[in-house]
């Protein structure tokens, strides 16, 4: 018997979630889950937001049969010697569990920290492959505090070095955070720009995880899901900023990121990646302004997974959905061409060279530098 129509795949995903507005409440049980009474805990967070809401007092109150430091020089785009200066606090320390509350950039730089704690050398040498990750780092528990990163549920860290215009991705398997705990109530003091671009983020990384040759089912479905939520509730998240719609666009975001963990985004965030070094366009714009653009260059290679596509977005064809990815941007405040970014046609042949080509590669339809520039052209 022939099996070309039987799939074949592996999936492993290990992260506990917790879900539901209050989840925050559950931390210290989590902590408790991991680590015993009176172990050292290495709390990550941004520099602001959560003290002046007073849910860092919170946390610390609830943490308060732990030994409990405080890191919060997070910026954003964390880069290889932010991550190292963290985790020599962080051994310093001798912390026995980490845990992160914020977004992207806290998630990502604590999940690095937690892993390199047992390691010895730079992050920039694990980032580069020129070490290996050889075991599971500290516990680690994750708190995102926006709806877009995913990086709650996924098993790397986006580093960036600005200076020297480049961006990694520091992962494996040994990364996965232990438990992630998903609060929307968090996620209400997001103000409506960072809800819509973080939400793109979470959007577009599904249509990329969807259309890549990576795909398999269990991720499909949940792709097809993250892409229902986001079409339906970002412009209401970004608007209104109700709990219902930011409950719904944080629930995608999650799922967003066990699905690409296995199915890892591709041209959108390979593009992306030079839009924000060179540009400084912020990470869910960068990869949000080319979506289009690749879901029209992909669909033909996925004639077979379009319909339940239309289906998720509630359109009939490809053009309708171009369209209502276009109009949920705009009503989002997002820039649909580059040109609204500050780029020109000068500026393609930069953005073809330092484009993440790598990352290109589970692209269904081949591209080389002359189909990408094309690409971009038509994107201005």
């Amino acid at each position: 018997m022939q099996d070309q129509f039987v799939p074949s795949f592996s999936w492993e995903h290990p992260t506990r979630v917790l879900f539901g507005n209050g989840a925050l409440g559950s931390l210290p049980a989590e902590v408790g889950g991991l680590v015993p009474d009176g172990s050292r805990v290495f709390l990550v967070t941004g520099q602001r937001s959560l003290k002046a809401r007073g849910i860092l007092q919170q946390v610390l109150d609830g943490l308060d049969r732990y030994e409990v430091t405080v890191f919060d020089r997070v910026a954003p785009f964390p880069s290889p010697a932010a991550v190292d200066s963290a985790t020599t606090e962080c051994k310093a320390f001798a912390a026995d569990i980490v845990v992160a509350i914020g977004g992207g950039s806290v998630l990502d730089l604590a999940k690095a920290v937690a892993i390199l704690s047992v390691h010895d050398g730079p992050a920039l040498a694990y980032a580069e492959r020129t070490v290996q990750l050889e075991r599971k780092g500290l516990p680690f528990v994750a708190v995102p505090t926006t709806s877009g990163s995913s990086s709650e549920v996924t098993s790397g860290s986006a580093l960036w070095d600005m200076d020297a215009k480049r961006h990694f991705g520091l992962g494996g398997l040994l990364m996965f955070p232990d438990t992630a705990i998903v609060d929307p109530g968090l996620m209400m003091s997001m103000p409506s720009s960072l809800a819509a671009v973080t939400g793109m983020d979470a959007f577009t990384s599904a249509f990329e995880s969807y259309w890549s040759t990576r795909s398999q089912p269990i991720s499909d479905a949940l792709n097809l899901d993250v892409i229902r939520n986001f079409a339906t509730n970002l412009e209401r998240s970004t608007i209104q900023g109700d709990l219902e719609s930011r409950a719904a666009c944080a629930m995608a975001s999650t799922m967003s990121g066990m699905a690409y963990s296995q199915s890892p985004p591709n041209a959108c965030h390979a593009v992306g990646s030079p839009l924000t070094l060179f540009w400084g366009v912020e990470h869910g714009q960068a990869v949000g302004a080319t979506l289009c653009g690749f879901l029209r260059r992909a669909a033909p290679a996925i004639r077979h997974k379009l319909p339940p596509l239309w289906q998720a977005l509630g359109v009939d064809d490809l053009d309708s959905a171009i369209e209502l990815i276009t109009r949920i941007m705009r009503r989002c405040g997002l820039q649909t061409t580059l040109t609204g970014l500050g780029l020109n046609e000068a500026d393609m042949d930069k953005v073809v060279d330092e484009t993440r080509w790598d990352r290109v590669e589970t692209l269904p339809t081949a591209m080389g530098k002359s189909d990408l520039r094309e690409l971009l052209i038509e994107a201005l």
